[in-house]
């Protein structure tokens, strides 16, 4: 996997330091359950013992707890061998094109494309382009089609500037006849630089700098 400098990844020390404390803090209740019991069964009145009943129920409790420890302990290792699968998943797409939903548009040598898709259908659609400080830098109309439809930029500015390489951010305002809002997504296809773990979730970093989750990847090829 790779890493980088300044990610919040989380350490091996961390987790290992974690698992023995809870395997600490299990033992001291087990230990301090049988400790009592020993106890109650040494103090007690030889003329008055302790109610077979209530002896075999304590058993019972002290069975329970044992098998509680063991159940978490499983459980525990059941999950981290699911983590560890799940991140392998993850590292197969190194290197490969996906497909993602992001609002994040790269611009390179004047060539910038994502596509996007608006739930119902739209009266009007506007396409805006914002920089990394979010002011506008650019605005069109966007089809008034069904389905999926592309969207291309030059690098042009509505002032007739030339932008400069880098990432900005693609803005998708629809609405319908009545002017209520409608949702619009926007899709783009890059490939992915670096797989992150970031506070137990999966990050894939991509080739034009933006950072999206596992959860956000539509498709690879």
């Amino acid at each position: 996997m790779t890493t980088t400098p300044g990610a919040a990844a989380p350490t091996a020390t961390g987790t290992a330091s974690t698992a023995v404390a809870e395997s600490k803090k299990a033992t001291v209740d087990y230990e301090s359950f049988l400790k009592l019991l020993t106890a109650q069964l040494r103090n007690q009145d030889p003329l008055a013992p302790m109610d077979a009943t209530q002896f075999m129920t304590q058993l019972a409790q002290l069975s329970t707890v044992e098998q509680s420890m063991r159940s978490n302990d499983t459980l525990g290792q059941v999950l981290d061998t699911l983590k560890s699968s799940g991140m392998r998943m993850d590292m197969a797409l190194l290197g490969r094109k996906v497909e993602v939903e992001s609002d994040q548009l790269s611009l390179s040598e004047g060539k910038a494309q994502a596509a996007y898709t608006v739930d119902g259908t739209p009266a009007s659609v506007k396409l805006e382009v914002l920089n990394g400080a979010g002011a506008v830098v650019y605005g069109t109309s966007g089809s008034l089609q069904p389905g999926r439809q592309v969207f291309d930029w030059t690098g042009k500015t509505s002032a007739g500037a030339t932008a400069p390489d880098g990432l900005y951010t693609l803005r998708v305002t629809a609405k319908d006849k009545d002017g209520k809002a409608l949702t619009a997504a926007t899709v783009i296809t890059d490939t992915v630089a670096e797989v992150r773990s970031v506070d137990g979730a999966t990050k894939f970093v991509l080739k034009n700098g933006a950072t999206v989750g596992s959860d956000a990847v539509l498709s690879a090829s």
